[in-house]
């Protein structure tokens, strides 16, 4: 528990060493900023260490980040003691700050206890997350090393690691422990955030005799973004207690959870019925997961899941950040003063301050980049025009803007230069679209909600002043699909694309488009009559272009042969997810108020959109009860506790490593390949898989290099070349010898590769070693030419021989 405590206190520290700068930058909001000062004060701190490492100012080790933290509070003091209204502020906003460390500690707290009952780091992706954890933490040098490419700097988007290491290493906590409580943090900080934007926009959209209807968007805005999940869990409670009618799981695209009947070659459920389940919610393993992928060949993941699961990825850890940059972004529509290039002069500190927040998108989440640089851009542009449209007004926008972009660019170089991007262009989508059933099960509570914006922002407007909101705005939509008939013309997809699609995914698509065009023109009309509430509609009308879009466009990427528009999908549905989650609060609850003050149809309206949402917390319930098996599992918080447990001998062999080899040194372990002996005695490959695998795990557990880790997720971060592939086939030949070569291929290999130990781990549940596994019993007689420098069962390290010159006399 002190540890969970160290961390929560540190977490704490950096929220209010961001308090004034915080102010300075949201101070428009009705709290000023408060839930998302851990967001700011973290981001900056950690550009802070990143390029004091880059540039060698800062030690390695702890010192360096709490180095960090104490520059953070220097700048931070400098700020407060500039700011005339900073002590105005605080009397102001001390209530929402205090509310905003209660939301953080509670949802931190939450999740602990939650993550505990799943504490380990295993399986998916989390030894990855782990690795580069451990990365951010143990490099000697920075831009930190990647451990699973021994030599090479880290190409990735690994801010939110860094991030998390240095929560981790402020409280001095293990990095097995601080991967699961930077999740909690991560999960805190988007309570807060999310909490703190949504009270912001209600209270626009209300007024100042609002407020406890804005506290309750703030409530809802929380539930909908980190508690709401797929409508499918419904299908499948029901599945897994053998009641369900066909004709209905049809019309929702969901016969594949039927038990197929004998002979049956459609889609439907091949395992074993008896195994979904034995208690009151579905007990077959991870029937949750199809929840995340319900639209066919992508992944539609959604904050819940993403806690659910444990994976410390980008998408995740940028959620706070996101909620920051969405945050800035309406505090700059809500001022008044026209920016311009001159606002650098006079506020320079705010602008370097925005241009490592918006930089820092693309260093923790590379796909938000863009978007929220371009609410940023509305924002602004919007508030420059809300005095009357002209040239000049447009100029001075770009005045603002364009040294903005620069600046979080040139901020950010030491990082773009080893990041390898496997953006591969835009591209049209011209395969089948998704079928409204399956957008209603993934999006139908959050769109609902959404929509509701609509009643009351077209219900008092003038018919004529829709109509022309309407008119002007028509073109919006149209956009898009212009877009994707050149792009698909271009590639000469056009025909088979119109073909391909089918009648769902046109009936998807054209929806989308609709809804987008009409939330567009709603958050126009709030605009030209001065109302407060459009920016929240706008961020809505944002999300529906999301949608939108991933229907029509993907960015080729490493799976576009099979699966093209996986991470497109993903990536930008992600991102309508929290801002439907803001906003979608804001319209539900609008319209609740209408109804309960003035009994308008608004509330009819209101109660489906209710409905719906209660229906999606079905997910987390039966989820919740399954991960954790009915909350009877043993608790831990270190990640690495299951793996004491069950394998005593690799855990031990884990701490020695760290505690007794340096932070720069190459280990040998194995490559994943599986092997074995013919009847010569010749090695044979029989798998030629590593990922997802334990490959890499020592070098994962504990930032030492190993020559090569998993060796798709290096291709997928370097590029599917060939001279990548030939490189990393060698270097996993070169490993393999290491464990099936003779004492002289053994040394070669090490020297090769540059590392002083190689491992043999230690025998787990299954009675035999990950070396032993994949390499068979027989391995090379380590000790006869090798020295022996760990032993704790059958677990060992070997080093290479030290030779020391000697003089005699």
């Amino acid at each position: 528990m002190s540890d969970v405590l160290a961390f929560w206190a540190v977490c704490l520290a950096v929220g209010a060493l961001g308090m004034p700068i915080t102010f300075a930058l949201l101070r428009r909001l009705p709290d000023a900023g408060a839930g998302m000062s851990f967001a700011l004060g973290l981001a900056l701190a950690g550009y802070g260490y990143f390029i004091l490492r880059v540039f060698d100012v800062l030690p390695p080790g702890r010192g360096g980040y709490l180095l960090a933290l104490a520059l953070l509070g220097l700048v931070s003091s400098a700020v407060a003691g500039r700011d005339r209204r900073f002590a105005s502020t605080l009397r102001r906003s001390w209530p929402a700050w205090l509310s905003a460390i209660g939301v953080f500690t509670a949802f931190f707290f939450l999740a602990v206890s939650f993550r505990s009952y799943n504490a380990e780091i295993g399986g998916t992706e989390q030894p990855m997350d782990l690795m580069y954890l451990n990365a951010t933490l143990t490099s000697p040098d920075y831009p930190p090393h990647d451990p699973w490419l021994a030599g090479e700097p880290a190409s990735y988007y690994y801010f939110g690691h860094l991030q998390a290491g240095l929560l981790t290493a402020a409280a001095g906590v293990p990095a097995s422990t601080g991967y699961n409580l930077s999740l909690a943090s991560t999960f805190g900080a988007a309570a807060a955030g999310v909490a703190s934007l949504a009270f912001a926009l209600a209270r626009w959209a209300l007024g100042t005799r609002g407020r406890r209807w804005a506290m309750g968007a703030a409530t809802l805005a929380i539930v909908l973004l980190l508690f709401v999940g797929s409508l499918s869990a419904i299908f499948e409670w029901t599945a897994a207690h053998g009641r369900y009618d066909r004709g209905l799981y049809e019309a929702f695209g969901v016969e594949w959870l039927i038990p197929c009947e004998d002979g049956a070659t459609e889609d439907c459920y091949r395992g074993p019925v008896e195994t979904r389940t034995s208690a009151w919610y579905p007990t077959e393993f991870w029937f949750w997961w199809r929840g995340s992928r319900i639209i066919p060949d992508t992944i539609t993941e959604f904050p819940f899941f993403s806690f659910l699961l444990g994976d410390l990825h980008p998408h995740v850890t940028s959620i706070p950040l996101v909620l920051l940059a969405t945050g800035i972004s309406a505090a700059f529509w809500r001022g008044r003063r026209i920016l311009r290039f001159a606002t650098h002069r006079a506020r320079p500190f705010e602008g370097l301050a925005l241009a490592v927040i918006f930089g820092a998108l693309a260093f923790q989440n590379a796909w938000d980049a863009l978007t929220f640089s371009a609410v940023l851009a509305l924002a602004v542009i919007a508030r420059n025009l809300r005095g009357g449209a002209s040239r000049q007004r447009l100029v001075d926008s770009a005045g603002y803007l364009l040294p903005l972009w620069v600046i979080s660019a040139v901020a950010f170089i030491p990082w773009y230069v080893d990041f390898s991007s496997q953006a591969g262009g835009l591209y049209p989508y011209v395969r089948e679209g998704t079928r409204p059933a399956h957008a209603f099960l993934q999006f139908g509570p959050l769109m609902a909600a959404a929509l509701l914006s609509l009643v009351w922002s077209f219900r008092r407007a003038p018919r004529s002043a829709v109509g022309d909101a309407l008119w002007s705005t028509a073109w919006l939509p149209l956009l898009p699909f212009l877009g994707w008939m050149a792009l698909a013309a271009y590639h000469g997809d056009f025909r088979a694309g119109l073909q391909a699609r089918g009648s769902g995914g046109w009936v998807t698509l054209v929806a989308y488009g609709l809804t987008a065009w009409a939330l567009v023109a709603a958050s126009l009309v709030l605009a030209r009559r001065r109302g407060a509430a459009a920016f929240g509609v706008a961020i809505l009308a944002v999300a529906a272009m999301l949608l939108l879009g991933s229907e029509l466009f993907l960015i080729k990427d490493v799976f576009f042969g099979s699966v093209p528009r996986l991470n497109t999908v993903f990536k930008l549905t992600y991102q309508a997810w929290i801002l439907l989650s803001a906003g979608g609060a804001v319209a539900l609850v609008v319209a609740l108020r209408g109804a309960w003050e003035r009994r308008n149809a608004a509330g009819w309206f209101a109660m489906p959109a209710g409905a719906l949402v209660a229906a999606g917390l079905v997910y987390p319930l039966l989820a919740s009860m399954n991960r954790t098996e009915g909350f009877r599992k043993e608790t831990a918080i270190d990640g690495l506790s299951a793996l004491a447990r069950n394998n005593p001998a690799e855990y031990a062999l884990t701490r020695w490593m760290q505690d007794n080899t340096g932070p720069g040194d190459v280990i040998i372990e194995a490559s994943g390949r599986a092997w074995r002996r013919d009847a010569n005695g010749a090695p044979v490959l029989t798998d030629a898989g590593n990922d997802y695998s334990d490959a890499g795990r020592v070098s994962a557990r504990t930032g030492r290099q190993a020559p090569l880790g998993w060796y798709f997720h290096e291709i997928q971060w370097r590029g599917e070349t060939p001279a990548n592939r030939g490189r990393f086939t060698r270097l996993q030949d070169i490993v393999d010898r290491a464990y099936l070569g003779t004492p002289e291929e053994v040394l070669n290999s090490m020297r090769e590769t540059g590392a002083r130990y190689l491992v043999v781990g230690g025998s787990g549940p299954g009675g035999t070693s990950f070396e032993r596994a994949k390499y068979g019993p027989i391995l090379p007689d380590y000790a006869s030419f090798l020295d022996v420098v760990f032993e704790d069962g059958d677990a060992r390290v070997y080093a290479l021989p030290e030779y020391r010159e000697v003089h005699t006399s």
